[in-house]
This record gives C-alpha cells, sequence and structure tokens, in this order.
C-alpha cells in the first residue's frame, strides 16, 4: 500500500494520519515493557554502587553524589509513566532518562581520573545503549541520537583527561561497536513493529469486510427464504381462498333466501296468533325472534368470513395493478372523502373534524390507483376509529389530518389523528399478517399488512409514528413519477381541477 511505505531512515510512514495511529499504538503496546525496564536500570544503577569504594575511593563522595542523582531521574521517569501526558511525550521523556543516566556515567569517568574506575567505567555506557537501543523502546532515530551524544560526551572527557592513546582508541571501539550493534537492532524492532502494525491494521479491516459481507450475505438468504416462504404462503393463501370460497358463497346465498323466507313465516305467524291459544303464540313469538336472531348472525359472519377471504386473496396478489400516471392530491381527496362518508353512515353519532392539507407542488405519481385508494381508505378508516375510542373524553375534539408533501425524490401522504395512540408492543407488530387488537369480528388484521406490501410493491414504504396517549400518524412514502410518463400524460386533455373538500360530520 502507498499510504505504508517507510522513510529508509527516519522510518516515519508516508501519510500523517497513519504515523498517529502507529505512535498511539506503540506507546499502549511499550508501556509495560517501559516501566520494567527503568524499574531495571534503577536496581543496576544504584546496584554499581557497591563497587565505588573500591573503584574510585579518592572521588568516592562526588560519584555517590552523580549516582545519587541519576537514581532519582530513573525514579522520575517511573513516576511519570504512570502521568496521562506520558503518552504523548514517551519518547522525548525516556530519551532524557538514558541521556541523563549516561552523563553521570561520564561524570564519574571524569571524577575517577587516574583510578581503575578510569578504565572501567565507560563498560556502564555500554549497558547504558543495551537500554537506549533495546529496552526503552525508543525510535530508531531518537536512540541514535541519544547514543551519538553519549559517545561524543565520553570522548571530550576522556581527551581533556589526556587517556592514553592505545586505551581511548580501545575504549571508543568498543562504544561505538556497541552503539552501531544497537543501531541495527533498533531499526529493525521498529521496523518490524510498524510492518506488524500495518499488518494488524489491515487485517483488522478485512475481518470487518468480511463480517459485513457475511452479514449482508446472512441478511440476503433469510431475505431470499422469507420471499420464498411468503411466496409458498401466497399460493396456499389464495387456494384455500378460492376453495372456501365457494361454500361461502352458498351460505351467504342461503342465508339472504332464508332471510326471505323468514319474513313469509313472520306473517304466517302473526295470522296464526289469532287463532291459538296466548300462551302458543308468545311461544312462536319467542322461537321466531331466536331465528331472526341466529339469522343476523350467520349473516353477519358470513359477511365478516367473506372479508377475511376477499382481504386474504389481496394479501396473496403477486403484485399492485396497472399503475398509471394520476394526480395524488385527487386520488387522495376523493378516497378521504369516500372514507369519511362511509365512517359517518356507519357513526352518525360521532363527530370529529377533517381537514385535508394537500400540497400543490406533489403533482403526478405513477402508481396503481385502486392499490393506493385502497390504502388511503384503510388508513383514514383506522384513523376514524381509533377517534371514536376516546370520543367521550371531556374537552377532547376528535380531530384527523389528511396531508400530502413533496420531497427531494419522494411524495408522502401522511394521515394524522389525535386519538388513544398506539402502545410500543402493538407498533413492533402492526404491519404483521392478521395482527389485530379490535374485538373479535371487528377486524382482520390484514388491513396494514396489506397496506404495507402494496407500498413496499410501489418502491415505497409504509411507517407509523405514535406515543401511546397522543395520537398516531401514519406515512406512506412513494417515488416521483418519471418524467417520461408525465410527459405522455401531458399530450391528454385536461381535466378539471380536483376539490379541496374541508369536512366536518
Amino acid at each position: 500500500m502507498s499510504r505504508a511505505r517507510l522513510h529508509p531512515f527516519t522510518l516515519r510512514f508516508s501519510s500523517n494520519y497513519l504515523e498517529a495511529a502507529f505512535r498511539v499504538d506503540y506507546v499502549r503496546r511499550s508501556l509495560l515493557l517501559v516501566r520494567w525496564a527503568l524499574v531495571l536500570g534503577l536496581v543496576q544503577y544504584a546496584g554499581f554502587g557497591l563497587l565505588d569504594r573500591w573503584l574510585v575511593p579518592s572521588s568516592l563522595m562526588e560519584v555517590r553524589l552523580v549516582r545519587a542523582g541519576a537514581c532519582a531521574v530513573l525514579a522520575l521517569g517511573i513516576a511519570y509513566t504512570f502521568a496521562p501526558s506520558f503518552r504523548r511525550s514517551m519518547q522525548v521523556a525516556l530519551a532524557a532518562v538514558p541521556l541523563l543516566g549516561g552523563l553521570g556515567v561520564v561524570a564519574m569517568v571524569a571524577f575517577a581520573q587516574t583510578a581503575d574506575g578510569y578504565y572501567q567505567y565507560y563498560v556502564g555506557l555500554t549497558l547504558i545503549l543495551v537500554y537506549v537501543h533495546v529496552l526503552l523502546r525508543l525510535r530508531f532515530i531518537v536512540a541514535s541520537a541519544v547514543g551519538g551524544v553519549l559517545i561524543a560526551a565520553y570522548i571530550a572527557v576522556a581527551a581533556m583527561q589526556e587517556t592514553p592513546p592505545y586505551l581511548l582508541a580501545n575504549n571508543v571501539f568498543f562504544l561505538l561497536s556497541a552503539n552501531l550493534s544497537g543501531m541495527v537492532a533498533s531499526y529493525a524492532l521498529e521496523r518490524y513493529a510498524r510492518l506488524a502494525f500495518v499488518q494488524a491494521r489491515q487485517q483488522t479491516q478485512n475481518n470487518a469486510i468480511l463480517a459485513d459481507a457475511f452479514d449482508r450475505l446472512r441478511a440476503t438468504q433469510s431475505q431470499l427464504i422469507q420471499q420464498e416462504k411468503l411466496a409458498s404462503l401466497g399460493r396456499l393463501t389464495a387456494g384455500v381462498a378460492h376453495e372456501i370460497r365457494n361454500p361461502l358463497n352458498f351460505v351467504s346465498n342461503f342465508a339472504e333466501l332464508s332471510d326471505d323466507l323468514f319474513r313469509e313465516l313472520e306473517v304466517v305467524v302473526i295470522q296464526s296468533c289469532q287463532s291459538v291459544p296466548p300462551a302458543t303464540c308468545a311461544e312462536l313469538t319467542n322461537l321466531t325472534a331466536d331465528l331472526r336472531h341466529n339469522l343476523a348472525k350467520i349473516q353477519e359472519h358470513s359477511r365478516r368470513a367473506d372479508g377475511i377471504v376477499q382481504g386474504m386473496l389481496e394479501h396473496a396478489r403477486p403484485g399492485p395493478g396497472v399503475r398509471e400516471v394520476v394526480e395524488l392530491n385527487r386520488l387522495v381527496a376523493d378516497h378521504t372523502t369516500l372514507a369519511h362518508e362511509s365512517f359517518r353512515v356507519r357513526y352518525p353519532d360521532t363527530e370529529c373534524r377533517l381537514s385535508l392539507d394537500l400540497d400543490a407542488a406533489v403533482g403526478e405519481v405513477v402508481v396503481a390507483p385502486q392499490e393506493i385508494g385502497r390504502v388511503v381508505r384503510n388508513l383514514v378508516g383506522n384513523a376514524l376509529l381509533a377517534l371514536c375510542e376516546r370520543a367521550g373524553d371531556d374537552g377532547y375534539a376528535p380531530t384527523l389530518v389528511v396531508r400530502t408533501r413533496r420531497g427531494f425524490s419522494t411524495v408522502t401522504v401522511e394521515v394524522a389523528d389525535n386519538g388513544p395512540g398506539i402502545a410500543a408492543t402493538v407498533r413492533e407488530r402492526i404491519f404483521e399478517p392478521f395482527f389485530t387488537t379490535r374485538p373479535a369480528g371487528q377486524g382482520t388484521g390484514l388491513g396494514l399488512s396489506l397496506a404495507a406490501d402494496v407500498a413496499a410493491a410501489h418502491g415505497g414504504m409504509l411507517t407509523v409514528e405514535s406515543e401511546e396517549g397522543q395520537g398516531a400518524t401514519f406515512t406512506l412514502t412513494l417515488p416521483l413519477a418519471p418524467s417520461r410518463a408525465i410527459e405522455e400524460k401531458a399530450s391528454e386533455p385536461a381535466r378539471p381541477e380536483w376539490p379541496r373538500p374541508l369536512a366536518a360530520a
């Protein structure tokens, strides 16, 4: 990857973003090792003080002061690793600790003068170089600079002390060799750390891509399985509905015929009551009343069964009907008025206010008008029934608002009421087939499920927003009509403007 290229000398990534991410990760991975390295360095730096008595007896006080100062620096370095700011300044802080410790060793060499320590203490610099290049996790460029400064300081002090040339050459050779070996190790460690970081990052990204692909594949598989199940269920439902409709038609037809015959029977019973005892007449009257009640129940439930069968057939239909270019506002207004008038006939004592808020910018859409009209009637009818549930509340004014709006690439039809609202548990299942909260005999549970299917078949969606006790808003979203279809429609004769009714029942 071009962004993961390393500078051959500084080992920096060519991408600043990647470099910043690596440094954060490098600190996180190195922190524990750095703390233990500083603790070990403190123990070793203090422990070697036991040799000062024999190596530099004449300068023991000065050497111990230097060693105490270096140990204090190490202790402060350990404490600073727990500070929040350490993660931002790790390289600078860790470079200062061995630099001061190494300069302390150089100072001990200066104080030792001609004693044995003068010839032996330089070995301490070699040990410090191990910390600089390996244990303290300094970056290659920083470690190389610290090592170079320490060796230069030693050479300067040794030269001022008139060190014998052979001894100076020997010590410098070993120090340079140790520093060069440390630089190679530091370079390799940092390079491998950076490459491992890139590989881990790429692996994480690949895993995320694979996980996302797997999730999408599983979702697609589930969707295909669900579609196949729904298709099979649709075929089964259609077959069952057709088989049920035939005997159901016989039940309905014979119920109507029985109703006609029953009227004739009632006439005969009334005439018979004139020539039979009162007790017999009362018994006949009770029997006819029971028969009338039972016949009414048969007719009622046969109509309900027919509605269920019709809903099943509509639900099993593979797609919407023939699509046409229609004026959405006219379609919404017509079917809203139709649903409202039907409601007024069924519930003449229930008063509610219906208002239409139709956006003139909505224009035309390409839809199956009968399908969308049925959806509008269903939504408006459900909203009006919901208003009935609060009709008796004090100070309550049942209100239903039907509005249309135009978006960037869609149009929406909103049906909002101030009824009792919908509970969260009901909202989760409200578009499931056969799910209903109405009493038995008053709903099939297919209306909203069918409406959602119609919306999806048109490339749109049906959603609901509601809080219990605060009304509900159903939103039908449809795509705008393609421009070519509208241009073809424009060549047809103009139709009169649709009315904007404002009805109150």
